[in-house]
Formats: C-alpha cells, sequence, structure tokens
C-alpha cells in the first residue's frame, strides 16, 4: 500500500465553512455560526447576521450578485431582524457588503438580465437568463483571512 495520499480538493460547500471559520476567528463575537439548509438562499447564520459565501478563483471588481437572491436574503433578514452579508473570497481575500445596508442608502445595483451558467457546477453548462446586479469593491469590508 502506498503511503502518499494526494490531496483532495476540496468542495465548494468545505470552501465556504472554510471561510466562515476564517472570518469567526477574526470576528469571535459573531457568536455560533449555524449552517443553513440546503435549500436556502443564504449558508450561514448568526445572531444578527445571514451570510452567503462565494469563493472565487478568478478576481472581479465589481462582484455580482444574483437580485433573486439579494431579494430573498434582504425579506428573511428583516423578517428575521438580521442583516444579509454578502462575502467574496479571492486568494484569502475576503470582501464583505451588508447588503442591507446597501439597499437602506439606495445603492445603485445596477440590476440587469446576463446570461449565466445555470449553476455552479461545472459539468452543467447551460446558460440562463439572470437578473444580477454589482458590488464594488470600494462598497466593502475588507478581510485579508488566510
Amino acid at each position: 500500500m502506498c503511503p502518499f495520499q494526494p490531496p483532495t480538493s476540496l468542495t465548494l460547500k468545505d470552501k465556504e465553512r472554510q471561510i466562515a471559520k476564517d472570518i469567526l476567528r477574526l470576528y469571535p463575537q459573531l457568536g455560533d455560526l449555524q449552517e443553513s439548509f440546503e435549500f436556502d438562499h443564504h449558508d450561514f447564520e448568526c445572531d444578527n447576521y445571514l451570510m452567503e459565501i462565494k469563493s472565487r478563483d478568478t478576481k472581479y471588481n465589481p462582484w455580482i450578485i444574483e437580485k433573486l437572491k439579494a431579494d430573498t436574503n434582504l425579506s428573511k433578514a428583516l423578517d428575521l431582524n438580521k442583516s444579509f452579508l454578502y462575502i467574496t473570497e479571492h486568494k484569502g481575500k475576503a470582501y464583505i457588503w451588508n447588503v442591507t445596508k446597501l439597499a437602506q442608502s439606495n445603492y445603485d445595483f445596477n440590476w440587469e438580465t446576463r446570461k449565466m451558467p445555470a449553476t455552479t457546477e461545472f459539468r452543467n453548462n447551460k446558460f440562463v437568463d439572470k437578473e444580477v446586479g454589482y458590488l464594488y469593491e470600494k462598497d466593502s469590508t475588507e478581510l485579508t483571512i488566510r
């Protein structure tokens, strides 16, 4: 038996969990992060926030947010008296937008319909129309998490 085991690649969910742990390490006051259910529109929840986390191999500016995801999470956050955070990680740097505060300040997301991949799973390369908006790094809080 060979003692060498090649590294296994992390799933998208594993990457999201690691990013959440990294942020919690920097901000322990967030408390206990609860992972959301598979079909929720957000990934994690704590006392004051709903969080959607993305990890990207390519850097963008602006970053894209789906309107359906934004609207659904803003509505749920309002119902729960929480704020909705959208977090994108690229090469150890996290960009965090408080979408609730942005929406309350009439932030211009520049919503538009674009052809986008149906899912982030690369084996499904079907494109569909999605309404998306744009988040600029200058409007985010930047954290070095790794």
